[in-house]
């Protein structure tokens, strides 16, 4: 084409008045984009089955990109505008880096899912729709991508002062840099025993070669930390293979906690290498078979600090070389209200299994030689049109030396929508752990579960939970900025044996909670936060809690 075009330029330079057939084929050849797109295609109703257009081609891919906020809605107030004014929306480049086809490919139904569920992941990103926009002539169609950005510069500022001493937190996050889809972290904390300053860089998608790239670094007054880590991931179902390398030092504070006060803390220290590399053994139209080969080296150690009252656990070192095999069965559905409101949700009703074999290897600095086993599932199922089962379990077994520890957990969460804006949530947890590590045991109380109860209210080795909890997801939105549900529940737990000489062994107590609260969604900000408003009533447990007390969580679910 670049010869045509080049050979009539010169054409029409020796000669003022070309004949109109070659004036035609100059402007066609410059201009057939545009043309296909407008004079020559017909616009069709956008549609998820694209049954259809089976066998065509694409001809163009076209982006129309959408700011944080929609102008022409009510209640649009001058800072909707001047949030527009000031982000960067996400270029079409970032945008067309992540896309799994390309204008010539014949049309493929799962690419143009998989290119939706996969920018679908992209915080940045509020809602993505890949649709067929066009027919036209030759059997070839335009397929569109639209995207609606979010609010991604987060300023993060926090004082507060108790039992005399103060902390202070100020930071600022852009998770969508100058529309790249990359992420900038800056942070600074100060308290009465450190300060650190912290800066992270992380790159989801370099280049369009799906590699992605996070970088951690932080300055303590009591120290360093560090995170490099290099992944090219399984980011579509058929991806031919995998690697990933990380390098993570890093060291925090550990409190351990008695009916819901600190009783202890240490410092945990954690020098973390992994490489592993994945193969797709077997696949079929909708499941892969994928095999897993690594070695990782994970030494954790432990210090005292001026607050260390009960010593600390012991060091370790599990340092392993192993081989993991996974399932994975596509069977993707779009939804709404399941673990967030008011957004689409990715649920997959297939089959995912995953089980893994390693060797303790002191030539990688584990302790002693050993062995361990690790296997988990997960289910999602619709039992009818509005009723899901969604279960998970998994199960670890550790042998070395005199070490013989044992995990098992499972999960099940039922989900009944009574309408599209009534639902019935219920969840049911048991796990079961036998010499488990002491900065690792179970608990509950707070986010974990129990949520009439502070953080760390129980822990133990074994831990049983049930919940049951109405959803009310309103159309309200507070100026575009929150989105507005409700929420009353009702939970009942225990965690039971522990070695009642360490700190945090709370006893086999039974404990129950009810309440009833509002659930704040930040529907046009990168990280998708929900601010959970509770007003609980604890039955069981200290005296201290007999009364109604207000809670106030941020997490990613309802």
């Amino acid at each position: 084409m670049d010869v045509v075009v080049l050979s009539m330029l010169m054409m029409y330079s020796r000669n003022l008045h070309p004949p109109k057939t070659a004036t035609f084929a100059l402007f066609s050849l410059l201009f057939s984009s545009h043309a296909l797109a407008s004079d020559l295609c017909t616009a069709v109703t956008p549609t998820t089955d694209f049954s259809a257009y089976k066998g065509q081609t694409i001809g163009q891919v076209l982006f129309v990109r959408n700011d944080v906020f929609d102008l022409e809605q009510p209640n649009t107030y001058w800072f909707h505008r001047f949030a527009n004014r000031t982000h960067i929306i996400t270029t079409e480049t970032t945008l067309q880096e992540d896309v799994l086809f390309k204008a010539g490919d014949q049309l493929d139904a799962e690419s143009l899912a998989e290119t939706e569920r996969l920018l679908r992941t992209r915080g940045y990103l509020r809602k993505v729709e890949v649709r067929v926009s066009h027919q036209c002539p030759d059997q070839q169609v335009i397929v569109t991508v639209h995207t609606w950005d979010n609010w991604s510069l987060l300023p993060k500022i926090s004082l507060s002062r108790e039992g005399g001493e103060s902390r202070s937190t100020f930071g600022l996050a852009e998770d969508n840099l100058f529309g790249t889809g990359n992420q900038v972290n800056l942070d600074y904390e100060h308290d009465s025993e450190r300060t650190s300053y912290l800066i992270n860089f992380r790159s989801p998608n370099m280049f369009g070669s799906h590699w992605g790239l996070n970088t951690r670094y932080a300055e303590k007054s009591d120290g360093e930390s560090y995170l490099i880590a290099i992944e090219k991931p399984f980011y579509r179902l058929h991806a031919p293979w995998s690697f990933a390398l990380t390098l993570d030092q890093d060291s925090q504070d550990i409190n351990e906690y008695l009916l819901g006060e600190e009783a202890n803390e240490y410092q945990k220290q954690k020098n973390y290498f992994e490489v592993q590399g994945g193969l797709k053994l077997l696949s079929d139209e909708n499941w892969v078979q994928r095999f897993f080969i690594g070695a990782t080296h994970n030494d954790v150690q432990f210090k005292e600090t001026p607050d260390t009252l009960f010593g600390t656990p012991e060091r370790r070192d599990l340092s392993q070389f192993w081989l993991a095999w996974q399932y994975l069965q596509a069977n993707y559905r779009q939804m709404f209200n399941i673990y967030q409101f008011n957004r689409v949700e990715d649920i997959n009703l297939g089959w995912q299994a995953d089980v893994k074999l390693a060797y303790l290897a002191p030539m990688l600095g584990a302790d002693d030689h050993g062995w361990q086993v690790t296997a988990s599932a997960y289910k999602a199922t619709e039992l009818t049109a509005d009723n899901y089962l969604l279960t998970s379990a998994s199960a670890s077994q550790l042998e070395q030396a005199e070490l013989s520890q044992t995990l098992l957990k499972s999960h099940l969460m039922w989900v009944h929508k009574l309408d599209p804006q009534h639902s019935l949530v219920g969840q049911l947890s048991y796990q079961y752990g036998n010499d488990l590590f002491r900065d690792e045991r179970l608990s509950l109380g707070g986010d974990t579960g129990l949520r009439a109860f502070p953080l760390y209210y129980q822990t133990g080795e074994r831990l049983a939970l049930a919940t049951m909890e109405y959803r009310y997801y309103s159309s309200l939105s507070i100026a575009q900025i929150f989105d507005v549900g409700y929420a009353t529940f009702a939970d009942v737990g225990r965690t039971w044996g522990d070695n009642p000489d360490l700190p945090g062994s709370s006893g086999d107590q039974t404990l129950y909670g009810i309440g009833a609260g509002i659930r704040l969604l930040s529907s046009h900000s990168s990280r998708g936060t929900m601010i959970h408003i509770d007003l609980t009533k604890a039955y069981g447990g200290d005296d201290d809690l007999s009364g109604v007390e207000w809670r106030i969580l941020a997490k990613r679910s309802f």
